[in-house]
């Protein structure tokens, strides 16, 4: 495991104390990306970085979250920046989506969007957060009541997208950064909106943390052994949870995961809520509040057995169907990017989009699935009401309605399923069920159908 150096008793950085043992990881890094707002903390982590890997192997990258007048003039610096180091610099302007966040949640999801996409197996992102930083969040996040997890604060190193997140800084003052950039004579880019104590953190920053920093000076220790402290309390949380979702029946499901509601009220209610808070985040989903967890548990996990409760979170939905309770991701539930009803030509040798996340595709098999139609061209439909049809194998045909009940597909799926038609009759139903006279025999050779999302 990579571990960030403690900041020496001379507090003088320097780009081997910075680093570390992570020279090693950078110097065999399939790729080094380098997160560069132009402000202090990220000019002084490039430039730290220019020293230790040769600059044709580094690429900046600049989001231009159009949030502030100064936008432009910041990404232009941060260009120049990065051209008189021979160091590449990738620009993008991202289009923010608030929906119900503020905008620095918002500049955060975006930013990160556009680090995963850029990232390659292997590769390394590093990001200049330090240790001012880190006691910023962990007041913040006191102020939110968060658990041992929030209080854990910000991670030195964790995955993300295909490669690895690492802070090099996260162990070092911001007054340590502001003397290596000065004795450096770096120039950086302020934002203005560091001033306005409208936001929390800004807040926090100016006017408490100067107080806090009177009565102790060593307050920045003092929160980092928080820290640690809860980053141990969390991970045996963790654990628990892990052992207790395996005892739990937990499955994946299109677009999430469900456990058995029989099995999760024989715990404690203490442990229930502590699976809640960690099942979230095995299926990299934001973990829930408390005040979440508890509306979970009252309106989802104790309604009336033939109620379909859920709540919402963010962008997770939490249900239950069958006994059974499901964290699913909202936005392949109702996706903007779905337009209902479906009609779409299927060539069976292709996967095809279904928008939301979900695909269509098909393998051959012997004695298995549907038969190949002659003009191997199929179209996609979905419910438009009043369908029958007949699953192979059954005395007679039913309603399709009926049919979807009695094969337990989830009811928030029964308006998205595909059915598949040849001309305008219906062959099948996704990979729920072959039609009537349309399955293969034994020795002939079928396609197996799959209906699934990213995740499955």
């Amino acid at each position: 495991m990579i571990r960030v150096n403690r900041m020496p008793k001379d507090k003088t950085l320097t780009a081997g104390r910075a680093f570390g043992d992570l020279q090693s990881e950078l110097i065999g890094a399939a790729q080094i990306l380098v997160g560069f707002s132009g402000g202090l903390d990220s000019s002084v982590l490039l430039d730290l970085l220019n020293q230790t890997i040769p600059s044709d192997r580094i690429t900046a990258v600049h989001i231009n979250h159009g949030l502030s007048p100064k936008a432009s003039e910041w990404q232009l610096h941060a260009e120049h920046f990065c051209q008189e180091r021979g160091i590449a610099c990738h620009s993008e302007r991202v289009k923010l989506e608030f929906d119900g966040k503020g905008p620095e949640a918002a500049a955060r999801q975006a930013r990160y969007a556009v680090f995963e996409k850029l990232l390659r197996q292997g590769g390394v992102l590093l990001l200049g957060h330090h240790q001012d930083d880190q006691s910023e969040t962990l007041l913040y996040r006191l102020m939110r009541s968060s658990g041992p997890l929030g209080m854990s604060g910000i991670p030195v190193t964790r995955s993300i997208g295909a490669g690895t997140l690492y802070r090099p800084l996260l162990t070092w003052s911001k007054e340590s950064l502001k003397t290596y950039a000065l004795d450096k004579s770096i120039q950086w880019v302020e934002d203005e909106s560091n001033n306005c104590n409208d936001y929390d953190r800004n807040f926090l920053r100016n006017r408490l943390i100067p107080i806090l920093a009177e009565r102790w000076p060593d307050y920045r220790q003092r929160l980092s052994g928080v820290s640690a402290i809860s980053q141990d309390s969390a991970e045996l949380c963790r654990d628990l949870a892990l052992q207790d979702l395996a005892s739990l029946q937990s499955r994946p499901e299109r677009a999430g995961a469900s456990l058995r509601i029989n099995s999760f009220n024989d715990l404690s209610g203490v442990r229930q809520k502590n699976v809640l808070r960690h099942w979230a985040e095995t299926q990299d989903r934001c973990a829930p509040s408390q005040k979440i967890i508890q509306e979970i548990i009252k309106a989802v996990v104790e309604a009336r057995i033939d109620a379909s409760p859920k709540v919402i979170c963010q962008d997770t939905e939490y249900r239950r169907y069958d006994g059974r309770l499901y964290v699913l991701d909202s936005p392949k539930l109702v996706s903007r990017s779905v337009e209902l009803p479906l009609n779409i030509l299927w060539h069976v040798d292709e996967a095809v989009n279904l928008g939301g996340g979900m695909q269509l595709e098909s393998i051959p098999a012997l004695g298995e699935g549907l038969r190949m139609p002659q003009s191997g061209t199929l179209r996609i439909g979905n419910r438009r009401g009043g369908e029958h049809c007949h699953p192979a194998g059954r005395s007679h045909s039913n309603s399709l309605k009926k049919c979807l009940q009695e094969f337990g597909l989830e009811p928030w799926w029964r308006d998205r399923v595909p059915l598949i038609f040849l001309d305008q009759q219906l062959i099948a139903v996704a990979d729920l069920w072959v039609c009537e006279n349309w399955q293969v025999q034994p020795e002939e050779i079928g396609i197996k159908i799959h209906w699934h999302d990213n995740s499955l």
